[in-house]
Protein backbone atom coordinates (compact mmCIF):
# COMPACT_ATOMS: atom_id res chain seq x y z
CA UNK A 1 0.00 0.00 0.00
CA UNK A 2 1.38 3.45 -1.21
CA UNK A 3 0.09 6.83 -1.15
CA UNK A 4 -0.09 6.34 -5.13
CA UNK A 5 -3.46 3.72 -4.34
CA UNK A 6 -7.09 5.28 -5.06
CA UNK A 7 -9.46 3.20 -3.31
CA UNK A 8 -13.07 3.60 -5.17
CA UNK A 9 -15.74 2.87 -1.97
CA UNK A 10 -19.32 1.71 -3.34
CA UNK A 11 -21.75 -0.31 -5.71
CA UNK A 12 -20.80 -3.35 -8.29
CA UNK A 13 -23.53 -4.67 -10.44
CA UNK A 14 -24.77 -6.28 -13.56
CA UNK A 15 -26.03 -4.27 -15.72
CA UNK A 16 -29.26 -5.93 -18.00
CA UNK A 17 -29.62 -3.48 -20.80
CA UNK A 18 -32.72 -2.93 -22.50
CA UNK A 19 -33.50 -0.94 -25.77
CA UNK A 20 -36.92 0.51 -26.06
CA UNK A 21 -38.19 2.94 -28.89
CA UNK A 22 -38.99 5.54 -26.66
CA UNK A 23 -39.74 6.10 -22.54
CA UNK A 24 -43.46 5.39 -21.60
CA UNK A 25 -45.96 7.33 -19.69
CA UNK A 26 -47.53 6.11 -17.16
CA UNK A 27 -50.45 3.11 -17.91
CA UNK A 28 -48.35 2.74 -21.21
CA UNK A 29 -46.98 -0.70 -22.74
CA UNK A 30 -43.96 -0.71 -24.44
CA UNK A 31 -41.55 -3.72 -25.80
CA UNK A 32 -38.20 -3.92 -24.57
CA UNK A 33 -35.35 -5.59 -26.45
CA UNK A 34 -33.28 -7.53 -24.71
CA UNK A 35 -29.40 -6.54 -25.00
CA UNK A 36 -26.18 -8.08 -23.15
CA UNK A 37 -25.47 -7.90 -19.70
CA UNK A 38 -22.00 -5.84 -18.87
CA UNK A 39 -20.20 -5.26 -15.51
CA UNK A 40 -21.50 -2.14 -14.14
CA UNK A 41 -21.87 0.32 -11.08
CA UNK A 42 -21.43 3.80 -10.73
CA UNK A 43 -18.25 3.30 -8.64
CA UNK A 44 -16.94 0.32 -9.67
CA UNK A 45 -17.28 1.65 -13.40
CA UNK A 46 -15.40 4.90 -12.26
CA UNK A 47 -12.74 2.23 -10.57
CA UNK A 48 -12.19 0.57 -14.33
CA UNK A 49 -11.48 3.55 -16.01
CA UNK A 50 -8.93 4.75 -13.26
CA UNK A 51 -7.20 1.10 -13.37
CA UNK A 52 -7.20 1.03 -17.40
CA UNK A 53 -4.89 4.79 -17.53
CA UNK A 54 -2.63 2.89 -15.30
CA UNK A 55 -4.26 4.08 -11.79
CA UNK A 56 -3.34 1.69 -8.58
CA UNK A 57 -6.24 0.85 -8.06
CA UNK A 58 -8.44 -0.75 -5.01
CA UNK A 59 -12.47 -1.56 -4.43
CA UNK A 60 -14.40 -2.17 -0.77
CA UNK A 61 -18.19 -2.81 -1.20
CA UNK A 62 -20.36 -5.10 1.12
CA UNK A 63 -22.39 -7.53 -0.87
CA UNK A 64 -23.53 -11.32 -0.83
CA UNK A 65 -21.04 -14.48 -1.79
CA UNK A 66 -22.84 -15.90 -4.03
CA UNK A 67 -22.43 -16.57 -7.77
CA UNK A 68 -23.16 -13.53 -8.89
CA UNK A 69 -20.97 -11.71 -7.16
CA UNK A 70 -18.16 -14.07 -7.17
CA UNK A 71 -18.42 -12.98 -11.03
CA UNK A 72 -18.28 -9.21 -10.40
CA UNK A 73 -15.43 -9.32 -8.30
CA UNK A 74 -13.57 -11.62 -10.50
CA UNK A 75 -14.18 -9.31 -13.48
CA UNK A 76 -12.97 -6.39 -11.41
CA UNK A 77 -9.75 -8.56 -10.99
CA UNK A 78 -9.48 -8.94 -14.66
CA UNK A 79 -9.21 -5.83 -15.14
CA UNK A 80 -6.36 -5.29 -12.61
CA UNK A 81 -8.57 -4.20 -9.72
CA UNK A 82 -7.82 -5.18 -5.84
CA UNK A 83 -10.80 -6.10 -4.07
CA UNK A 84 -9.19 -7.49 -1.02
CA UNK A 85 -10.84 -4.75 1.15
CA UNK A 86 -14.42 -5.99 0.35
CA UNK A 87 -17.07 -7.39 2.63
CA UNK A 88 -19.48 -10.16 2.90
CA UNK A 89 -23.09 -9.32 4.05
CA UNK A 90 -24.97 -12.35 2.86
CA UNK A 91 -28.15 -11.17 3.77
CA UNK A 92 -28.03 -8.79 1.10
CA UNK A 93 -29.88 -9.56 -2.52
CA UNK A 94 -27.61 -9.93 -5.56
CA UNK A 95 -26.45 -6.31 -6.91
CA UNK A 96 -28.12 -5.65 -10.30
CA UNK A 97 -29.14 -2.25 -12.36
CA UNK A 98 -31.69 -2.25 -15.66
CA UNK A 99 -31.07 0.23 -18.31
CA UNK A 100 -33.64 1.20 -20.49
CA UNK A 101 -31.95 2.70 -23.53
CA UNK A 102 -33.79 5.07 -25.81
CA UNK A 103 -32.28 7.12 -29.06
CA UNK A 104 -30.71 9.80 -26.97
CA UNK A 105 -31.27 8.84 -23.48
CA UNK A 106 -31.13 6.37 -20.67
CA UNK A 107 -33.44 5.33 -17.76
CA UNK A 108 -31.75 3.34 -15.02
CA UNK A 109 -33.69 1.05 -12.24
CA UNK A 110 -31.48 0.18 -9.72
CA UNK A 111 -33.01 -2.68 -7.31
CA UNK A 112 -32.66 -2.40 -3.50
CA UNK A 113 -30.24 -5.29 -2.18
CA UNK A 114 -30.98 -4.55 1.50
CA UNK A 115 -29.33 -2.48 4.59
CA UNK A 116 -25.73 -2.45 2.77
CA UNK A 117 -23.16 -1.28 5.20
CA UNK A 118 -19.60 -0.69 5.28
CA UNK A 119 -18.78 -1.92 8.63
CA UNK A 120 -14.55 -0.38 8.66
CA UNK A 121 -12.00 -2.67 11.74
CA UNK A 122 -9.05 -1.23 12.73
CA UNK A 123 -7.05 -2.70 9.89
CA UNK A 124 -9.30 -1.46 6.91
CA UNK A 125 -9.94 2.11 8.49
CA UNK A 126 -5.96 1.97 8.63
CA UNK A 127 -5.69 1.17 5.04
CA UNK A 128 -7.94 3.95 3.73
CA UNK A 129 -5.88 5.79 5.84
CA UNK A 130 -2.50 5.67 4.16
CA UNK A 131 -4.71 5.98 0.37
CA UNK A 132 -3.76 8.83 -1.94
CA UNK A 133 -7.55 9.54 -2.48
CA UNK A 134 -10.73 8.02 -1.74
CA UNK A 135 -13.34 7.71 -4.32
CA UNK A 136 -17.10 7.29 -3.66
CA UNK A 137 -20.87 8.22 -4.07
CA UNK A 138 -23.05 10.46 -1.88
CA UNK A 139 -24.75 7.39 -0.73
CA UNK A 140 -21.84 5.34 -0.31
CA UNK A 141 -20.13 8.10 1.86
CA UNK A 142 -23.14 7.72 4.08
CA UNK A 143 -22.99 3.74 4.46
CA UNK A 144 -19.46 4.24 5.97
CA UNK A 145 -19.00 2.79 9.49
CA UNK A 146 -16.39 2.79 12.18
CA UNK A 147 -16.86 2.54 15.96
CA UNK A 148 -18.94 5.32 17.30
CA UNK A 149 -17.84 7.72 14.05
CA UNK A 150 -20.51 9.65 11.68
CA UNK A 151 -19.64 9.21 7.70
CA UNK A 152 -19.06 12.47 8.21
CA UNK A 153 -16.29 12.42 10.92
CA UNK A 154 -14.99 9.47 8.92
CA UNK A 155 -14.40 12.00 6.03
CA UNK A 156 -13.05 14.26 7.87
CA UNK A 157 -10.39 11.81 10.14
CA UNK A 158 -9.26 10.77 6.60
CA UNK A 159 -8.38 14.24 5.49
CA UNK A 160 -6.82 14.57 8.59
CA UNK A 161 -4.86 11.43 7.94
CA UNK A 162 -3.77 13.08 4.51
CA UNK A 163 -6.26 11.25 1.90
CA UNK A 164 -7.55 12.84 -0.63
CA UNK A 165 -12.06 12.48 -1.01
CA UNK A 166 -13.44 12.53 -4.02
CA UNK A 167 -16.82 12.68 -4.22
CA UNK A 168 -19.20 12.06 -7.36
CA UNK A 169 -22.39 13.68 -6.31
CA UNK A 170 -23.83 13.15 -9.92
CA UNK A 171 -27.61 14.36 -9.68
CA UNK A 172 -27.57 15.14 -5.88
CA UNK A 173 -29.79 12.45 -4.33
CA UNK A 174 -29.80 14.46 -1.07
CA UNK A 175 -31.01 13.80 2.37
CA UNK A 176 -30.87 15.53 5.57
CA UNK A 177 -27.45 16.09 7.03
CA UNK A 178 -25.64 15.25 3.27
CA UNK A 179 -24.84 18.86 3.06
CA UNK A 180 -22.44 18.70 6.30
CA UNK A 181 -21.15 15.37 4.26
CA UNK A 182 -20.47 17.12 1.11
CA UNK A 183 -18.70 20.02 2.51
CA UNK A 184 -16.22 17.62 4.40
CA UNK A 185 -14.74 16.47 0.69
CA UNK A 186 -11.79 17.95 -0.92
CA UNK A 187 -13.09 17.64 -4.40
CA UNK A 188 -16.59 17.24 -5.63
CA UNK A 189 -18.32 16.46 -8.50
CA UNK A 190 -21.46 17.63 -9.58
CA UNK A 191 -23.92 17.60 -12.97
CA UNK A 192 -26.01 20.38 -13.61
CA UNK A 193 -28.73 18.88 -12.29
CA UNK A 194 -27.47 17.80 -9.05
CA UNK A 195 -26.29 21.52 -9.03
CA UNK A 196 -29.61 22.79 -9.02
CA UNK A 197 -30.94 20.62 -6.51
CA UNK A 198 -27.38 21.43 -3.99
CA UNK A 199 -28.51 25.27 -4.97
CA UNK A 200 -31.74 24.77 -3.79
CA UNK A 201 -32.47 28.25 -4.51
CA UNK A 202 -29.56 30.23 -3.64
CA UNK A 203 -27.94 32.15 -5.97
CA UNK A 204 -24.92 29.79 -7.42
CA UNK A 205 -21.96 31.79 -6.50
CA UNK A 206 -23.35 31.85 -2.98
CA UNK A 207 -23.22 27.67 -3.21
CA UNK A 208 -20.01 28.06 -4.44
CA UNK A 209 -17.87 29.98 -1.91
CA UNK A 210 -19.60 28.34 1.20
CA UNK A 211 -18.04 25.21 -0.11
CA UNK A 212 -14.35 26.26 -0.70
CA UNK A 213 -14.49 28.22 1.95
CA UNK A 214 -15.45 25.63 4.24
CA UNK A 215 -12.71 23.18 3.31
CA UNK A 216 -13.54 21.48 -0.51
CA UNK A 217 -10.31 22.24 -2.51
CA UNK A 218 -12.48 21.79 -5.70
CA UNK A 219 -16.33 21.79 -7.29
CA UNK A 220 -16.41 20.54 -11.10
CA UNK A 221 -20.19 21.05 -12.03
CA UNK A 222 -20.18 18.84 -15.40
CA UNK A 223 -22.35 20.18 -18.27
CA UNK A 224 -22.79 17.32 -20.58
CA UNK A 225 -21.83 18.09 -24.43
CA UNK A 226 -21.18 21.67 -23.15
CA UNK A 227 -17.93 20.91 -20.79
CA UNK A 228 -17.63 21.79 -17.33
CA UNK A 229 -16.97 24.38 -14.72
CA UNK A 230 -13.77 23.96 -12.25
CA UNK A 231 -14.26 25.75 -9.08
CA UNK A 232 -11.13 26.38 -6.99
CA UNK A 233 -10.06 28.75 -4.46
CA UNK A 234 -8.18 30.47 -7.40
CA UNK A 235 -11.68 31.43 -9.03
CA UNK A 236 -13.48 29.15 -11.96
CA UNK A 237 -12.20 27.41 -15.05
CA UNK A 238 -14.56 27.15 -17.72
CA UNK A 239 -13.37 23.68 -20.40
CA UNK A 240 -15.30 23.92 -23.30
CA UNK A 241 -17.15 20.43 -24.43
CA UNK A 242 -16.55 18.53 -27.41
CA UNK A 243 -19.02 17.70 -30.13
CA UNK A 244 -19.55 13.60 -30.28
CA UNK A 245 -21.36 10.71 -32.05
CA UNK A 246 -23.67 9.63 -29.28
CA UNK A 247 -24.17 6.22 -28.73
CA UNK A 248 -24.97 5.50 -25.37
CA UNK A 249 -24.39 8.31 -22.15
CA UNK A 250 -24.39 5.25 -19.83
CA UNK A 251 -20.96 5.30 -17.50
CA UNK A 252 -20.19 8.50 -19.16
CA UNK A 253 -20.40 10.75 -15.77
CA UNK A 254 -18.13 7.93 -14.16
CA UNK A 255 -15.71 7.86 -17.20
CA UNK A 256 -15.00 11.49 -16.54
CA UNK A 257 -15.02 12.17 -12.92
CA UNK A 258 -12.42 8.96 -12.93
CA UNK A 259 -10.43 10.48 -15.76
CA UNK A 260 -10.34 13.97 -13.92
CA UNK A 261 -9.44 12.65 -10.76
CA UNK A 262 -6.00 10.40 -12.59
CA UNK A 263 -4.75 13.02 -14.17
CA UNK A 264 -5.23 15.82 -12.13
CA UNK A 265 -3.25 12.98 -9.28
CA UNK A 266 -0.11 13.09 -12.03
CA UNK A 267 -0.24 16.73 -13.12
CA UNK A 268 -1.69 18.96 -10.12
CA UNK A 269 -3.04 21.03 -12.93
CA UNK A 270 -7.04 21.27 -13.11
CA UNK A 271 -7.14 22.54 -16.60
CA UNK A 272 -5.33 19.65 -17.64
CA UNK A 273 -7.31 17.47 -15.94
CA UNK A 274 -10.83 19.03 -16.97
CA UNK A 275 -9.53 18.91 -20.89
CA UNK A 276 -8.37 15.11 -20.42
CA UNK A 277 -12.17 14.09 -18.57
CA UNK A 278 -13.83 15.99 -21.34
CA UNK A 279 -11.82 13.67 -23.73
CA UNK A 280 -12.43 10.57 -22.11
CA UNK A 281 -16.44 11.18 -21.13
CA UNK A 282 -16.91 11.89 -24.50
CA UNK A 283 -15.39 9.39 -26.01
CA UNK A 284 -17.13 6.83 -23.79
CA UNK A 285 -20.35 8.30 -25.42
CA UNK A 286 -19.82 6.82 -28.93
CA UNK A 287 -19.58 3.34 -27.82
CA UNK A 288 -22.41 1.04 -26.03
CA UNK A 289 -21.99 0.04 -22.53
CA UNK A 290 -20.99 1.09 -19.08
CA UNK A 291 -17.56 0.27 -19.64
CA UNK A 292 -17.58 2.18 -23.03
CA UNK A 293 -15.03 4.61 -20.70
CA UNK A 294 -12.10 1.81 -19.87
CA UNK A 295 -9.23 2.88 -22.19
CA UNK A 296 -5.57 4.17 -21.73
CA UNK A 297 -4.56 7.59 -21.21
CA UNK A 298 -2.79 6.84 -25.45
CA UNK A 299 -6.35 6.12 -26.14
CA UNK A 300 -8.07 9.40 -24.56
CA UNK A 301 -5.22 11.55 -26.17
CA UNK A 302 -5.95 10.19 -29.82
CA UNK A 303 -9.30 10.67 -29.45
CA UNK A 304 -8.81 14.51 -27.94
CA UNK A 305 -6.20 15.09 -31.40
CA UNK A 306 -9.21 13.48 -33.65
CA UNK A 307 -11.80 16.45 -32.20
CA UNK A 308 -8.75 19.14 -33.34
CA UNK A 309 -7.59 19.47 -29.86
CA UNK A 310 -4.17 20.32 -28.69
CA UNK A 311 -2.78 17.44 -26.66
CA UNK A 312 0.41 18.47 -26.32
CA UNK A 313 0.17 19.41 -22.93
CA UNK A 314 -1.72 16.61 -21.88
CA UNK A 315 0.88 13.74 -22.69
CA UNK A 316 3.78 15.78 -21.32
CA UNK A 317 1.96 15.62 -17.96
CA UNK A 318 0.34 11.86 -18.32
CA UNK A 319 3.11 10.19 -20.44
CA UNK A 320 6.20 10.33 -18.44
CA UNK A 321 8.76 8.57 -20.93
CA UNK A 322 7.90 11.09 -23.31
CA UNK A 323 9.03 13.83 -20.99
Amino acid sequence: MTREDAIFIGDVALDEYFGVEEWPALGDKVWAEPREAELGGMIANAASVHAALGGSTRFLTTMNDGPLSRRLLAELNGQGIDTGLCLVDDSLADSRCLIFLTAEQHVVITPRIGEQRFELDDASFATLGAARSIYSSIGDLRRLRFGSLSATEIVRALRAAGVRVVLDLDVADLEPGDRELIGATDICFVNRIGFERLAAGEAHETVVAGLLTGGMTQLIVTLDADGCIVHGSDGQTVVGGIAAAVVDVTGAGDTFCSSFLFAFDRSGDAAIAAQFANGAGARATESHGARSGVGTVGDVLDYLSAAGQDTGRLAAALLPDIR
